[in-house]
């Protein structure tokens, strides 16, 4: 009886935790798509008068995609890698979330969306080019999936982008294309060489503030 008394206590725990990050999703979408019908209207107002990069029918024809966490790596984590720790332990907490607007498997534009001080979602970026065209870079497969699990990393001081994947990271850094995979190992090493040229070059001015990244 004591068994199966913690059985449905942790099954109420699961469910409750399934609920709320459900809810959270369902927040941040709503969110997204009062943003896009924002944006709509700007670009059906402004007409030609400025150059977004994007088309207004494009926007209005588009659907939310999943939120993905978008995260920046702890630069002093990335130091004193020692080709063991998994990529999700060398990061920060989540900063905001990146949804895609897509049509097809095409994405159109992003919005991030974070928590303010009261504890509710808003808009901090409409338009970003750069998850817009790197977005639509990935692996077919990633992006037919609706981007589900996928998460945006930044490292500082390199700097670079990194779309994390179970695993799998994909990411234009030194060239590389981003529809080929890397490993966290192979690329998490490729980053601590890179890190610590740039430390000695330059740690002194992180330490006294000088430096702009």
């Amino acid at each position: 009886m004591k068994n199966l008394k913690v059985y449905i206590s942790l099954c109420t725990i699961i469910l409750t935790m399934t609920i709320s990050a459900q809810e959270k999703t369902e927040s941040i979408l709503q969110v997204a798509r009062k943003a896009k019908a924002d944006l709509v209207k700007v670009l059906s107002e402004t007409g030609e008068q400025f150059n977004f990069g994007i088309k207004v029918n494009d926007v209005k024809n588009s659907r939310e995609a999943s939120p993905m966490g978008y995260y920046e790596m702890d630069f002093e984590s990335l130091l004193n890698y020692g080709g063991q720790q998994p990529m999700g332990n060398m990061l920060k907490t989540e900063v905001k979330k990146i949804v895609p607007l897509v049509s097809g498997n095409s994405v159109v534009t992003t919005v991030s969306v974070s928590n303010n001080k009261q504890g509710a979602y808003e808009v901090t970026e409409l338009i970003n080019h750069q998850y817009h065209k790197e977005l639509n870079e990935l692996p077919e497969n990633i992006k037919q999936d609706d981007f589900k699990r996928l998460k945006i990393i930044y490292v500082p001081n390199l700097p670079t982008t990194i779309y994390h994947l179970d695993g799998k990271n994909y990411t234009s850094y030194k060239g590389r294309s981003l529809r080929e995979a890397i490993d966290d190992v192979t690329l998490l090493q490729l980053l601590k060489n890179d890190a610590n040229i740039f430390q000695s070059k330059y740690g002194s001015q992180l330490i006294n503030g000088t430096l702009l990244d």
